[in-house]
């Protein structure tokens, strides 16, 4: 089959999309990942090493996210340093110091272009259309582009054990004018914009740079607009097991 990285005849490999490092806790721990989605109709499943796909890289292409894939979960999922900012005793913000932004971006950009090649029914709602060359010429070429090439937000849910054991459909979305598409990781959502336009002037802020990466916090999960639709399809694909 053909290989979408590098355009050759090779047998293709199980490539993920939201790297498999993201969810060795909870192997560790023998819980199972739920993937759950909006859509009427389809339930939620189980899968206990994350979405793979064996239709889209070969082996070399595959090994290419190795050490931005170890990176980001290193930094997002093992980092034990991650600084709460509070404002009048609440939790506002995160911070994390000390971090390679540059491989983070990469790593969002190389997400993003996964998903829009993937012919997995869970990332059908993804779909770059002509800024998926872009992407992968971005990652292939290790650049970031200009900082409103696919800039991003990542926001936190303080309870993350609870979010961690299952994943939303990403899907996109409009924020200030501005296409986006939302990725749920961990216990992290993740905003990356996906047109021409510059980022929104509201959340300038919150690109990366100078080595800290700032986030936004989303709450707790029970307070969440998501919440209701999560208990809503545990219900339903209880019904169908």
């Amino acid at each position: 089959m053909i290989c979408k990285g590098c355009y050759a005849d090779k047998q293709l490999v199980k490539a993920h999309i939201i790297p498999e490092s993201f969810f060795r806790d909870l192997r560790a721990d023998e819980k199972t990942l739920l993937l759950i989605s909006n859509r009427a109709g389809v339930h939620k499943k189980k899968a206990p090493i994350g979405v793979y796909d064996e239709t889209i890289l070969c082996r070399e292409c595959e090994d290419r996210f190795e050490h931005i894939d170890d990176y980001a979960a290193k930094v997002l999922v093992n980092n034990d340093g991650i600084e709460k900012i509070r404002s009048n005793g609440e939790v506002t913000a995160y911070r994390l110091n000390e971090v390679d932004t540059d491989l983070i971006k990469l790593f969002v950009i190389s997400l993003l272009w996964r998903a829009s090649i993937s012919r997995q029914d869970f990332y059908k709602k993804v779909n770059l259309g002509p800024l998926e060359q872009k992407a992968k010429d971005l990652v292939w070429e290790g650049s970031t582009g200009n900082r409103h090439d696919f800039s991003f937000v990542l926001a936190k849910f303080d309870d993350t054990e609870k979010i961690s054991k299952v994943i939303l459909e990403p899907h996109s979305e409009r924020w200030f004018g501005r296409k986006y598409y939302r990725f749920y990781i961990a216990s992290y959502v993740l905003y990356v914009k996906v047109d021409s336009q510059n980022t929104p002037k509201i959340w300038e802020r919150f690109i990366s740079s100078d080595n800290t990466l700032l986030l936004f916090s989303r709450g707790k999960l029970e307070d969440s607009k998501e919440y209701p639709m999560l208990v809503d399809a545990v219900k339903a694909g209880a019904k169908h097991n």
